[in-house]
């Protein structure tokens, strides 16, 4: 908030976009970053009751104070499908699941611990088939449901 340029309703200097926010969760879990894409993730569920769970285009970026709700862009989109549809691949991601379709594959290695306790992921579909991944506290997971002709991998 100390940077020239910077104003917390800024489009590109400030403000909170919930979809690009879950596109960098996924891509710092999948660089081993759990940590830190939890922190971000934990912001945006945070700010979540706040819109009644329909996330807005864009929030202002101000600094979290307690019992202070965000403020939606006056220019976003509310509710904005798009926002609320991202968190479920940065879930996917936090959760160690990655999916290859071509090869009819799933790699599931949650980081141990994980950074968000218990998780239960249910009817994934990859290659038109559904299955569920559960990740206990301690970072292990369990497959269900999974098709006989789905690799599953470590």
């Amino acid at each position: 908030s100390r940077t020239p340029g910077y104003h917390p309703l800024a489009v590109r200097g400030g403000v909170v976009r919930a979809h690009e926010t879950c596109v960098t969760v996924a891509g710092l879990a999948n660089a081993g970053q759990a940590e830190a894409a939890y922190e971000l993730l934990a912001g945006l569920l945070e700010a979540a009751p706040f819109f009644a769970y329909r996330m807005p285009e864009m929030h202002a970026g101000e600094q979290r104070v307690p019992g202070h709700a965000p403020v939606a862009h006056p220019l976003a989109c509310r509710p904005l499908a798009r926002s609320a549809a991202a968190v479920l691949p940065a879930l996917v991601a936090l959760a160690g699941v990655r999916p290859d379709a071509p090869e009819g594959k799933v790699v599931v290695r949650p980081p141990t611990p994980p950074a968000f306790g218990e998780l239960e992921l249910a009817d994934l579909r990859i290659a038109g088939e559904t299955f569920t991944v559960r990740v206990n506290r301690q970072g292990q997971a369990v497959v269900e449901e999974a098709p006989t002709d789905l690799q599953l991998a470590e």
